[in-house]
């Protein structure tokens, strides 16, 4: 069988043909493929059926939509439309009307699988670090920063995992593999979530249960918990969101508040992979950079943020079905300053910065008022988003940040105790101005050292690097946290000054380092030389 389809205006989509290959011509066409080998002339058989089948589900869908178009029904968006339908952001059509916990919660629950698979296939290879790749991977093939899941399971378009999977040791076609079978899984999870979920609106399926805790040091944590999904935040950033919430919407509304909160912490969670040690592509500058960017260049936005991490009352950021609620102005996409001064840190992806560059370029050339944007991102010198930047006719500073000299807050600060962390890599801070902005809001050597100054990391006082200052992994039991140190050590997980990681908890933090054992036999020693 042959279908012909033609698609008429954007409104409307018609089937102009259908095309039936008679039994005679079939009869040909098998005749004509008997002179092809037998494995030749299957593969090309299966091929075609594929195809065919293909075409015929898009004829159907078609005469179904002009079915329902006669006769006055309107239904909900397919799987497949449902990104693309009514709005820019992700399940527009289910999440910016209605979003629930228990929405949210499925999407969790079918990253928190996602996440498995990428371990299984990938922990070997990739190391201890997984889970920064696993976070990398999600934004680099997501067609959209909204969007949890990335589609498709062609495994072309995992080029970055397949050259880090390659220079891990994997064979080609064994990296080709891996990254086809974490695009099926990725699919699978994505059609799971969206027929499981998520339009459920009943209140008890939705409740949301709060419980308050101390992790030690006068830290408390609150979680939040919708069925089975259950995330934790800060004391200090749940207060924050609360006021945000009162400030947009209503005050006193809490049961509302507690569903907003979590809908919002489920949708970040998602985002970063829903392990407790993602957040990198969240990471925020430290809010001492913000007060020099408003005293000396009068920012006053923030063009990529989240409600936890926004230091200004206006910010975009990706998720607006989620974060509407707290004040955000949308995607940063989407927003078209006519004038003003505003700070932009994207996520560290070459496709997101890309995008930006082209972004900004466009409103600098269409503004005639004072404009300016101080771009923060890595200094990837052999990236084209990079030069794009460094190089635009509108770049009128460039400065280097050298790797281990300063320093960002982390993407999960709502969740973590130490906010701080030293950056690994270089960093470029750049600023786009057209020649309004640049007159109103010139870069001097006094601005970039107070920059510097700015994203300086802070001393510590000891040699160790904490990262985590309570068990993540421990459950919670009895009405008393079962997350405190013991009394005998500093901190759960913590490195020496060479950088290596050890786990406390099997010897007190005083206890004296052991000596190792010299080797025997073999080499010779350096004092033979010496002699």
């Amino acid at each position: 069988m042959c279908v012909i389809v033609s698609r008429g205006s954007e409104s409307s989509s018609s089937v102009h043909a259908f095309v039936f290959v008679s039994r005679a011509r079939a009869s040909s066409l098998c005749r004509a493929q008997s002179s092809v080998p037998r494995a030749r002339r299957s593969t090309r058989v299966r091929r075609t059926a594929r195809r065919v089948r293909a075409i015929a589900f898009v004829v159907m869908d078609a005469i179904l939509a002009q079915m329902r178009a006669a006769q006055g029904i309107v239904e909900d968006v397919s799987d497949d439309d449902a990104q693309t339908a009514a709005g820019d952001e992700f399940g527009a059509s289910t999440t910016t009307a209605s979003t629930t916990p228990s929405a949210e919660a499925a999407y969790h629950r079918a990253m928190v699988s996602l996440c498995a698979e990428f371990a299984s296939a990938t922990k070997e290879r990739l190391g201890g670090r997984w889970y920064s790749h696993f976070e990398s991977w999600l934004y680099s093939r997501r067609e959209r920063p909204d969007e949890p899941f990335p589609r498709g399971e062609d495994p072309r378009r995992d080029k970055e995992l397949m050259r880090k999977l390659r220079a891990a040791g994997s064979t080609s076609g064994e990296a080709k593999y891996i990254c086809k079978r974490l695009g099926k899984a990725s699919e699978a999870a994505r059609r799971n979530c969206l027929s499981a979920g998520a339009a459920d609106a009943r209140d008890k399926a939705n409740r949301v249960r709060e419980n308050a805790f101390e992790v030690g040091d006068g830290v408390r944590k609150i979680e939040l918990a919708c069925g089975k999904v259950k995330l934790e935040i800060n004391e200090r950033h749940y207060e924050k969101l609360r006021a945000m919430y009162a400030r947009k919407t209503r005050a006193g509304d809490e049961d509302g508040f507690r569903r907003a909160a979590f809908c919002v912490l489920a949708r970040y969670a998602t985002m970063q992979g829903t392990h407790y040690k993602a957040g990198n592509m969240q990471a925020s500058i430290p809010p001492r950079v913000f007060d020099v960017l408003r005293e000396r260049f009068d920012v006053r936005c923030e063009m990529f943020a989240s409600p936890f991490n926004a230091y200004f009352d206006e910010y975009c950021s990706a998720c607006d079905a989620t974060d509407a609620a707290f004040g955000s102005l949308g995607s940063a996409f989407d927003f078209e300053p006519e004038s003003g001064s505003f700070e932009c840190n994207p996520p560290f992806d070459e496709a997101i910065i890309s995008k930006l560059a082209g972004h900004t370029e466009r409103m600098l050339a269409s503004r005639k008022d004072p404009l300016s944007f101080c771009v923060v991102v890595p200094k990837w010198t052999e990236s084209q988003a990079w030069m794009r930047l460094a190089k635009s006719v509108y770049c009128t500073e460039n400065v280097t940040l050298e790797a281990k000299e300063h320093a960002f807050v982390s993407g999960a600060q709502h969740a973590r105790v130490d906010q701080l962390t030293a950056s690994s890599a270089a960093t470029s801070v750049i600023f786009l101005q057209n020649k309004a902005g640049k007159r109103q809001w010139p870069v001097t050597d006094d601005d970039i050292l107070a920059i510097r100054e700015a994203f300086a990391p802070p001393k510590r006082d000891s040699t160790r690097d904490v990262v985590e200052k309570w068990d993540p992994d421990a459950p919670l039991g009895g009405g008393r946290s079962t997350r405190r140190l013991p009394r005998d050590v500093k901190s759960w997980v913590y490195a020496n000054s060479a950088g290596k990681k050890r786990t406390v908890g099997t010897e007190p933090a005083d206890a004296e380092p052991k000596k190792r054992k010299a080797k025997s036999g073999g080499g010779l020693s350096a004092s033979f030389f010496r002699e």
